[in-house]
């Protein structure tokens, strides 16, 4: 294995369009959130993760336009769905029910901190704003959560830039047991 696949990978057009997918992908049906890639290209390079950043919140914008829509035409066959989604609970939805009724729209900036995934308000949100309220909301509040995990992992990648070039593959296995702890401690929370 190359010493530097990590980088061909990760500074490539690849880890942009992986970012834009995942976090469509995370909005919409998926369980892993696209922190993970973007934490990932921070290790290695503050300018390329920036830009991953922003194609994350593309996805994730586009994501939740199609998850808002579905709410809104499909209400119950939408919560059913997400309902599919491994680890999403009937207790997350009655907790942005909540949260909408006590904070309208900007509910969906709590999520985040309450556990609660995104894709839940999003399919909800069509009861207390029009659509392009809630992406203007959106737009905070992915902004804000994936603001933390990136600097974080900047911050460590440049504390230990010199050993994260001398052995790029450390990093990658060290980034990935992080990341695997964090949600081992998430899912024995949510279950």
């Amino acid at each position: 294995m190359r010493k530097d696949a990590p980088r061909s990978f990760l500074f490539g057009p690849f880890s942009l369009w992986a970012g834009f997918i995942w976090g469509f992908a995370e909005a919409t049906l998926f369980f892993v959130i696209p922190d993970v890639i973007l934490t990932l290209v921070a290790l290695f390079s503050i300018k390329q993760s920036l830009k991953v950043l922003v194609t994350i919140l593309l996805g994730a914008i586009l994501g939740g336009a199609l998850m808002f829509w579905m709410g809104e035409a499909h209400p119950a066959q939408a919560e059913t769905l997400v309902l599919h989604v491994p680890f999403v609970s009937q207790k997350m939805f009655a907790k942005a029910h909540q949260d909408f009724e006590r904070y309208g729209i900007w509910a969906v900036v709590k999520g985040p901190a309450a556990g609660v995934p995104y894709k839940i308000y999003a399919v909800q949100a069509g009861r207390y704003a029009r659509l392009p309220l809630c992406l203007l909301v959106t737009i905070l509040a992915r902004t804000e959560r994936f603001v933390l995990s990136w600097a974080f992992f900047a911050i460590l990648g440049l504390i230990f830039k010199s050993r994260i070039n001398r052995r790029p593959w450390a990093a990658v296995t060290a980034h990935l047991f992080i990341w695997t702890a964090i949600y081992a401690w998430y899912w024995t929370q949510v279950l």
